[in-house]
């Protein structure tokens, strides 16, 4: 059984990939062992949620066992891990439902309900102005705030740059600030 083991851990990506395709299930065991913990490091960093990065790693791999007759050995298999990785964390973090800013807390006895009323409704004004800004614009506000990502990691899940990421939320606060009217 050694041998066998020893075996798969000689072998190179492509060929790991070549066997999985036919259903080698050694092989995809192999291929687990090897980029499982990195792919899973990664989609923790992206997303910030312990369970949604196994979620995301758990997926990388089913899609890597469904697609593995169109992989092309040209791309590294981990440049080919990490790009499914990154698209599945892009994803989430789009159907996350964004929480821009947190609900009121109940009123104590005693409070103005006319003061507490306005407050909900100038969140919800907020709330409105934010989905009607341009996409990019959006999602890199919620990206910052919401998700609390850096600007680095902004411009990754964007593909842009760090300084197409500060022009943008420049922008979008920008927008805000002149479409608010309180």
């Amino acid at each position: 059984m050694l041998g066998f083991l020893k075996r798969f851990s000689r072998m190179g990506d492509s060929e790991l990939v070549e066997r999985i395709a036919k259903g080698d299930s050694a092989a995809f065991d192999e291929v687990l062992r090897r980029y499982q913990p990195r792919v899973y490091s990664f989609a923790c960093r992206y997303v910030k949620d312990r369970d949604e990065a196994a979620d995301i790693a758990q997926e990388t791999f089913l899609r890597l066992y469904r697609m593995a007759s169109q992989y092309r050995p040209e791309a590294k298999l981990s440049t080919f891990l990490m790009q499914i990785a990154k698209n599945l964390c892009i994803d989430f973090l789009r159907k996350k439902k964004p929480v821009l800013l947190p609900e009121l807390p109940e009123s104590p006895a005693g409070d103005d309900t006319a003061v507490q009323a306005g407050h909900r409704q100038q969140l919800e004004q907020v709330r409105e102005l934010v989905q009607r800004l341009p996409a990019k614009q959006r999602k890199a506000l919620v990206l910052r705030h919401d998700q609390g990502l850096s600007y680095a990691e902004i411009a990754e899940a964007l593909e842009t740059t760090v300084s197409a990421v500060e022009a943008l939320l420049v922008r979008s606060r920008r927008t805000l600030r002149e479409r608010m009217d309180f």
